[in-house]
């Protein structure tokens, strides 16, 4: 019985390489694409949490009225997430803060100031 000793990369042939370099790049991107994911969620939790402190410690939101708030969000992230799909959740944003921000507008401003700009993808 031959032992299976493993090539150096240098010296495997170019169709196997180019597979593994493929094989390598999938895998990377699915390990980014995890990870931004992760790091979504737990941000998406903060500041969950901190948005209940502030309604709590701001507006005297009782457990009671933080859990319709949480319900209420629950249903409306699932809604965006559909919005998303459609690419229909940017406009319905927008839209919406021209309706609850009639005088000055959304104070975009604002968390620009707090959080620095988005940049653009220009």
């Amino acid at each position: 019985m031959k032992a299976r000793i493993p090539r150096a990369y240098h010296t495997l042939p170019y169709g196997q390489k180019k597979r593994l370099e493929e094989y390598s790049r999938e895998v990377a991107l699915e390990a980014a694409r995890m990870q931004t994911d992760k790091d979504g969620r737990i941000m998406l939790d903060l500041y969950i949490k901190m948005v209940c402190v502030t309604l709590h410690d701001a507006f005297g939101f009782d457990e009671e009225q933080l859990t319709m708030f949480l319900g209420n969000h629950k249903r409306l992230f699932h809604r965006q997430a559909r919005m998303v799909r459609d690419g229909e959740q940017i406009e319905y944003l927008n839209n919406r803060m021209k309706e609850i921000f009639p005088k000055n507008g959304f104070p975009q401003s604002f968390f620009d100031n707090m959080l620095g700009e988005v940049p653009s993808d220009k």
